[in-house]
């Protein structure tokens, strides 16, 4: 079908794709973009740390000119996307929205980052076709959250094929009518649903296999190729959303996930993890550890953790496995307590096993308390009562976990969160990388970023 002066909400993605470019971004969401490609690269380590790339590079062995971040190994433009997507998602340590339920990091950056760099695009493009991205994911999500949960779908894979679709388009300067068709065909191109997350190993391929639809969405679209003009109103929104009730709801839910394009941003929506495993587990994690600091876990006698409903119904207690610790409270609390921190690199079986962690375990109960239902998702708190030893109660109630809009993490957190977990896969070359992102849109390009991130040598794990 092709597009004609009907107002549906695909072309006016593509008219607002055609114009977005990093002369009209905001500095704040311009330096947002490059804040989010550092942490985005840091959830990528992680996942090299834990393994998670060895798989997909098995899946995908044929080689190509594009750098798998982190490895010595290059594979094709596809296969490339399909990897750094699935690796960078893999450990759920990378970027996130409450008003999506999805990722939009690791569905967009490492396609437009990837082309980028094939295609020799300039840093300010980059930057632009990243916002340009993440303003896709972050309406659209709106749009149909959190029905398309509670119908079984997993956010992150349904929204990132339209939101690569609009990187990718940027990146390759398409027409307003191209980049419309562009999100239009890329609609039917990402699928994934929420029980895979009950396997850890092969979920995040779901992720990677929505990015490399959208970057197949725009090079057919830039080939001339066509997609339906109305397909957001009588497909992907009912669809996915699931929340009209006929084409006038439909079409009001498209309206509004076009209204102020390109004057209102979404970016500083989103919230950076400063912990690994399931997000529900961060405020919980930051009020124990606030409630305990200076104090020895060891004289803990008994913790309470009170979380929202829908928190608790995501949470796994006991784990039975370091799979299943990514979605318990309890567990996280105790490593943070033992270890003094909760990064990916925690949710280990030796971690889950170790006798001061399972002590604490033993002593934590997690319950749901309605009350803490309101205002979600604009809140989502946790409150703590530890009781020690003595008989002494420590008490911390928190609405909002470190990284959150209203709790965020500074730059310089930022960059110590990338610089932890890129040391051991990166060595001496994490500062050029750090410094690279950070001027992407200056004096660095994408091809040379890309450069920096292969390696000569396989990550080996420390035997300390």
């Amino acid at each position: 079908m092709s597009l004609d002066t009907t107002e549906t909400l695909a072309l006016q993605l593509g008219r607002f794709i055609a114009r977005s470019r990093h002369d009209g971004l905001p500095a704040n969401v311009a330096d947002a973009v490059k804040l989010r490609m550092l942490d985005l690269l840091a959830a990528s380590c992680a996942g090299v740390m834990a393994g998670n790339h060895d798989g997909p590079l098995r899946l995908l062995p044929e080689t190509g000119a594009c750098a798998v971040w982190g490895t010595p190994r290059r594979r094709s433009l596809r296969d490339a996307v399909i990897i750094n997507s699935a690796v960078s998602h893999s450990t759920y340590f990378e970027d996130g929205s409450r008003y999506t339920g999805g990722h939009p990091s690791s569905a967009v950056i490492p396609a437009a980052l990837t082309l980028a760099a094939a295609r020799a695009a300039g840093g300010r493009l980059l930057v632009a076709a990243i916002a340009n991205g993440y303003e896709v994911f972050l309406r659209l999500g709106r749009a149909i959250y959190p029905a398309t949960v509670r119908r079984g779908f997993q956010s992150t894979a349904i929204l990132a094929a339209p939101a690569t679709a609009a990187a990718v388009a940027t990146l390759l300067e398409l027409s307003a009518e191209q980049a419309a068709h562009a999100v239009a065909i890329a609609c039917s191109h990402g699928a994934g649903l929420k029980a895979a997350l009950k396997s850890a190993d092969s979920q995040p391929l779901q992720v990677g296999r929505s990015s490399e639809g959208g970057l197949l969405a725009a090079l057919y679209a830039a080939q001339g190729a066509t997609g339906a003009a109305d397909i957001f109103e009588s497909g992907f929104l009912p669809a996915f959303g699931g929340v009209a009730t006929g084409a006038g709801d439909d079409a009001s839910v498209a309206a509004a996930a076009g209204r102020g394009l390109g004057e209102r941003w979404s970016i500083a929506e989103t919230y950076l993890k400063a912990h690994g495993g399931c997000r529900g587990n961060h405020a919980p994690i930051d009020a124990a550890a606030a409630a305990m600091r200076g104090i020895d876990p060891a004289r803990v006698a008994r913790i309470d953790v009170s979380v929202d409903t829908v928190t608790r119904a995501a949470a796994i207690e006991p784990p039975g496995d370091a799979e299943q610790a990514q979605f318990s409270i309890a567990f996280s609390i105790a490593a943070m307590l033992v270890a003094g921190d909760a990064t990916p690199g925690r949710y280990t079986a030796a971690m889950l096993a170790d006798p001061r962690v399972r002590r604490l375990m033993e002593r934590t109960t997690v319950s749901a308390d309605p009350a803490l239902d309101a205002g979600y998702p604009d809140r989502r708190p946790a409150l703590v009562r530890i009781t020690l030893a003595d008989g002494r109660e420590l008490r911390q109630a928190l609405d909002h976990a470190k990284g959150e809009p209203e709790n965020p993490m500074s730059r310089d957190d930022i960059a110590r969160k990338f610089e932890t977990m890129a040391a051991p896969v990166f060595g001496v070359g994490t500062a050029r990388i750090r410094d690279a992102v950070l001027a992407i849109d200056d004096d660095t390009t994408p091809a040379a970023l890309a450069a920096l991130l292969s390696v000569e040598n396989d990550y080996q794990p420390s035997s300390t």
